[in-house]
């Protein structure tokens, strides 16, 4: 059996573009933001990266968030319990559910796999931070991964590590401390990076880069964009942005702009 990967669409917010990447002339422009789980086929077990919007979001974000970000129109059946159900799986068909970062529009799922078996992964620096958290702050949303506490989760190192074979985590922080970025090698497509927010859009990754106005440390998301590049560019990858629908090929030393293919059904192989 060899590895696939298919997109799992959970719906958009609404935001300013700039929030993502502060150029000038993206100030004022409303984005419809994707959010995109996906979900990794492989020899040793499946796996879900990332879980989106909890359906209890605009009850739990703080309000500074709503105003932010708009979550209206996610509608009821974008969130990744309903999504899966609709793809024959459920919260025990998983061997891990791992998460490049706890933000809660990336993490707001998780809560549905308190009780499965499915090894959560998580940077060891990202569950630290969360962990030390008092209240809810810059996005971290505690309802979201409570439950951590007491079950606690698979810590990845800053060293990163093969969670499957084809499969890589690589620790690159500075959206959060511990955001990490998931390398596949695919048997037809290649190297395939899923990066969450190491890299939000493809516009980010135009020269000059333009950095995000939503960071842990921007200087440290920086340097970690500048890896990512580099794997990219060593491995002839396909990229896939944190919130983009665009995925950035990399062919012999050239980029080249495409859609990921979202369709039902459809995985990459």
């Amino acid at each position: 059996m060899s590895i696939t990967v298919r997109g799992v669409p959970l719906g958009h917010m609404k935001l300013d573009l700039s929030l993502l990447s502060n150029r000038p002339h993206n100030a004022g422009v409303t984005y419809d933001c994707p959010v995109i789980a996906y979900i990794i086929e492989t020899p040793q077990g499946r796996i879900l990266w990332e879980t989106g919007v909890s359906p209890q979001a605009a009850q739990e974000w703080l309000p500074e968030w709503l105003d932010a970000v708009g979550i209206d129109e996610l509608g009821t059946d974008a969130n990744i319990e309903r999504r899966l159900a609709a793809l024959g799986l459920g919260p025990d068909d998983f061997r891990y559910v791992v998460f490049g970062h706890l933000h809660t529009d990336h993490a707001g799922g998780l809560r549905f796999f308190e009780d499965a078996g499915a090894e959560i992964v998580v940077h060891e620096r990202e569950y630290a931070h969360v962990m030390g958290l008092q209240e809810n702050e810059n996005f971290f949303n505690k309802a979201d991964w409570a439950f951590l506490g007491a079950k606690k989760p698979t810590l990845v190192t800053d060293e990163g590590t093969e969670l499957a074979d084809g499969v890589r985590l690589h620790h690159l922080p500075g959206h959060t401390p511990g955001q990490m970025v998931m390398q596949l090698e695919l048997d037809t497509t290649g190297t395939v990076l899923l990066t969450s927010d190491a890299l939000y859009t493809s516009d980010n990754y135009v020269e000059p880069v333009a950095d995000p106005q939503i960071y842990w440390d921007v200087d440290l998301w920086r340097t970690s964009l500048g890896r990512l590049g580099k794997i990219a560019q060593e491995n002839n990858a396909l990229m896939f942005p944190g919130h983009d629908e665009t995925a950035i090929a990399h062919v012999d030393g050239t980029k080249e702009l495409r859609p990921i293919r979202l369709t039902q059904g459809y995985a990459y192989a």
